[in-house]
C-alpha cells in the first residue's frame, strides 16, 4: 500500500476534498433525509487553515480550521475522509500551533469519523438536531400559551438569565458570567427583528412560567434544510416542571411551523444540559451533527 503522505492545504485540493465533502453528505443524507441538497460542494470548503492526507496520489481526508485567539474551529465542511483513521495524521500535522481550544462539528451518524476524533481525546460537548413538523401530542396544560409584547421584556430577558445560570452550574459548568451580561438589553430588540417570527409564553395560576422562541436560521449550508425554522430558545421556571407548559410550548411551536408551510425544525444542545440533552430527542429531535471538544495544555 502507498504510504500516507500529508501536504498543506491550497486551491489544487478543493475539487477533490470537495468530492470527499460529497461523499460524506450523500451517507449523512441517507441516515437523515432532511438534511439539505447541496448543489456546490467546493463552496462549502472552508477558507482556514488546513492540510489533506493522499495515498499514492488520491486525496483520503482532510481538515481545516478557522483559527482565533482562543480556538480552533472546524466547521461543518471542515473535515471529511474516505480513510477516517487519516484524519488524526491531519490532524497532528496541523494541531501544534494552534490555541488550547479545538473544536470539530462531525456528522452524528458518521461512526468512523467521530471514533476517529474521539480518539484524538476529543468528547461529545454538543449537538445540532432535527425533526419533521408532525404533530407532538402534549398532555392537557391547565394554563395558556400567549403571544408575547415588549411588555414581556423583563420575563423574556429572565428565562435568558435562568438558562445561563442552569449552564454555569455542575456538570455544564460553562464559565459563562452571568452577572455581568445586560439580558434585557441584549432581548430588547426582539420585537422588531422578522427573523424571531413565533415567541410564545405559558402562563399558569397568574405566572409566566416558561416560554420559546423562533427563528429563521438563513439555509445554505450542510445543516440547515430547506423551509426549516430554528427552535431557538426555550426555558421553564423550575418549579413547574412536569406541569405540561413546556410540552404545550413546543406543541403550539411545531403546530404553527407546520400551518406556516415549514417541512422541519431544527434545535441544538449541550450534552451536558441534563435536561435538554433528554427532553428534546424524546419530542422527535434527531442528532444531525455533533460538536466535539479537546483542551490542549500548554507549558506556561
Amino acid at each position: 500500500m502507498p504510504k500516507l503522505e500529508i501536504h498543506p492545504f491550497s486551491e489544487d485540493f478543493r475539487e477533490p476534498a470537495a468530492e470527499l465533502l460529497a461523499e460524506r453528505h450523500a451517507r449523512h443524507r441517507q441516515a437523515e433525509p432532511l438534511l439539505p441538497e447541496i448543489d456546490d460542494f467546493a463552496a462549502q470548503i472552508p477558507d482556514g487553515e488546513g492540510a489533506v492526507a493522499t495515498r499514492g496520489g488520491t486525496v483520503v481526508a482532510y481538515v481545516i480550521a478557522t483559527i482565533g485567539e482562543e480556538r480552533a474551529e472546524i466547521g461543518l465542511g471542515g473535515c471529511a475522509a474516505s480513510e477516517a483513521e487519516a484524519v488524526r495524521d491531519v490532524y497532528a500535522h496541523l494541531a501544534h500551533g494552534w490555541p488550547v481550544w479545538h473544536q470539530a462539528l462531525i456528522p452524528a451518524s458518521d461512526a468512523a469519523l467521530v471514533d476517529a476524533w474521539f480518539r484524538l481525546a476529543f468528547g461529545l460537548q454538543f449537538m445540532t438536531a432535527t425533526r419533521d413538523v408532525s404533530p407532538l401530542e402534549a398532555r392537557p396544560f391547565r394554563g395558556t400559551i400567549r403571544p408575547s409584547t415588549p411588555a414581556d421584556l423583563r420575563v423574556t430577558a429572565a428565562f435568558d438569565r435562568l438558562l445561563w445560570t442552569h449552564l454555569s452550574a455542575s456538570p455544564s459548568f460553562s464559565g459563562m458570567d452571568v452577572e455581568a451580561n445586560d439580558f434585557e438589553t441584549e432581548w430588547s430588540e426582539l420585537w422588531n427583528e422578522p427573523e424571531f417570527p413565533y415567541h410564545r409564553l405559558a402562563e399558569l395560576d397568574g405566572r409566566v412560567v416558561g416560554h420559546i422562541l423562533l427563528y429563521d436560521r438563513p439555509t445554505g449550508d450542510l445543516r440547515v434544510p430547506e423551509a426549516n425554522i430554528d427552535l431557538a430558545h426555550a426555558a421553564t421556571l423550575e418549579d413547574v416542571r412536569g406541569s405540561g407548559a413546556m410540552l404545550a410550548l413546543t406543541a403550539g411551536a411545531i403546530e404553527w411551523a407546520r400551518e406556516q408551510g415549514y417541512r422541519s425544525l431544527t434545535t441544538d444542545w449541550r450534552v451536558v444540559n441534563l435536561e435538554a440533552s433528554r427532553y428534546w430527542p424524546r419530542r422527535g429531535f434527531r442528532p444531525t451533527f455533533y460538536r466535539l471538544a479537546r483542551a490542549v495544555p500548554r507549558p506556561a
